[in-house]
């Protein structure tokens, strides 16, 4: 990396998440970072901040997804950069990492592989595998905690990615605004945003695509957030975290674990 580099990774645990887990998605970002300044690609990086988020089992994806309301477990996650690369996956069952599997879709000529096609080639790619038992579940209360995602700027470079194992008891197949592309994310040359909350209310604005516009005109994202969170009901969980040449913020109206860190390289 040249000198002087400006890095930035922003990590959320979710709508709805407590603020109390930001140890959680501190570490998330600590990674990312450490990624970065090691070379990784901008998107492997972000990447690895939401597999980081996967395997702590506070969240709701990966291991602490939520149960479908016949007992599985059905997961979507996806990643983008702002070279236009795309991946995705939906209702994916018995991988440890779906943000992984999102990551190499990318890498072939599809862009969103789901259900038992992307479990297949999923088992192809030889990714790590999770048995039902190997599933904690995010405790009591998790009505409202959805999605773990992470923006990152590595110079003129950005990138997102996001995960999760979707609502509470919601039907098999059910699918919001994670896998879709310019709904719950989205990375451009001038900048990346990744959304959480109502995934249907957050497909149905097209929410990260409408935020990505306001970077391009120019908007400090300290005032992209409460624009984004206005266009959403009080009562509709919302978050968003948001990253451009201008700067970063994040925010939600609900309760949030999130994490923005910074740094020349």
């Amino acid at each position: 990396m040249e000198e002087g580099k400006k890095l930035v990774v922003l990590t959320h645990g979710g709508a709805g998440s407590d603020p109390a887990f930001a140890d959680g998605t501190a570490i998330a970002g600590q990674i990312c970072m450490m990624s970065l300044q090691s070379g990784e690609p901008i998107i492997d990086s972000a990447c690895q901040a939401v597999a980081t988020l996967e395997d702590d089992g506070r969240f709701n994806a990966g291991i602490g997804s939520h149960k479908r309301n016949d007992d599985t477990v059905q997961m979507d996650a996806s990643c983008m950069d702002s070279s236009g690369t795309f991946g995705a996956v939906a209702a994916l069952e018995g991988f440890k990492n779906p943000i992984h599997v999102a990551r190499i879709v990318s890498q072939s000529e599809y862009k969103m592989l789901v259900g038992r096609g992307a479990n297949q080639f999923a088992a192809n790619q030889g990714c790590q595998t999770l048995s039902p038992n190997q599933i904690i579940g995010t405790g009591a209360d998790f009505s409202t905690t959805d999605t773990v995602g992470c923006v990152v700027r590595a110079g003129d470079q950005f990138a997102c990615a996001l995960s999760t194992g979707g609502i509470d008891d919601a039907i098999p197949g059910r699918v919001g605004d994670v896998p879709l592309i310019g709904c719950g994310l989205y990375a451009g040359p001038d900048g990346a945003v990744a959304a959480t909350g109502d995934g249907e209310a957050i497909a149905m604005q097209v929410t990260a695509l409408r935020a990505y516009q306001l970077i391009e005109q120019g908007m400090d994202p300290k005032a992209i957030v409460p624009t984004v969170i206005a266009w959403f009901k009080e009562t509709t969980a919302f978050g968003i975290i948001v990253v451009s040449k201008i700067g970063f913020a994040g925010g939600v109206n609900c309760s949030m674990a999130w994490t923005a860190s910074e740094m020349l390289h």
